[in-house]
């Protein structure tokens, strides 16, 4: 018979490229954040944390989804009053642009356009009112996942949406 004295506890480990490593973009939008996902891998494929408190507390999470986008498709544009979108990309190829709309922002007016996926493992924070979309750029569907700051409440949605091809925004999904 088993017991729990016959397992052995886990060796502290080191990751060989610091975890959630804050990156930078050339004209970044004020509040927008980007860290590095790193991947710890063995035999049995790999283990990627997404989000933990040990490397900033003010990472609470109360909602979690995942989101599969078919191939060439494009989910623009959006943008949240009350909540900030946290997306984590980490398979597939996907660009994702921002926009700054925000009347007192310092970057009002600032475009960014990010390549992530699985070339760029990336967690993305996307502040309350930056204007945003997202397209799969690859041949087959693709994953993301959201962790935003609040839970979706379906009573009362937080997102309002514009149509991608909106002349009142400097950019065109191709």
């Amino acid at each position: 018979m088993v017991t729990l004295d016959d397992f052995t506890d886990d060796a502290p480990w080191v990751p060989a490229t610091p975890a959630f490593a804050d990156l930078a973009v050339e004209n970044q939008i004020e509040g927008l954040r980007l860290r590095r996902l790193v991947s710890n891998s063995d035999g049995r494929g790999t283990l990627t944390v997404l989000m933990t408190d040990l490397h900033d507390p003010s990472f609470v999470t109360p909602h979690v989804y995942h989101v599969m986008a078919e191939a060439g498709s494009v989910r623009a544009w959006v943008y949240h009053k009350r909540q900030s979108d946290r997306l984590a990309f980490l398979a597939g190829s996907f660009r994702v642009v921002l926009y700054d709309l925000r009347p007192e922002s310092p970057t009002r007016g600032a475009l960014n356009v990010l390549d992530v996926g699985a070339a760029n493992p990336v967690l993305l924070t996307i502040p309350a009112f930056v204007v945003h979309g997202v397209q799969n750029l690859g041949h087959e569907a693709a994953h993301f996942i959201n962790m935003p700051t609040r839970a979706y409440d379906p009573a009362h949605p937080d997102k309002s949406r514009l149509d991608r091809d909106h002349p009142g925004i400097p950019y065109r999904f191709g």
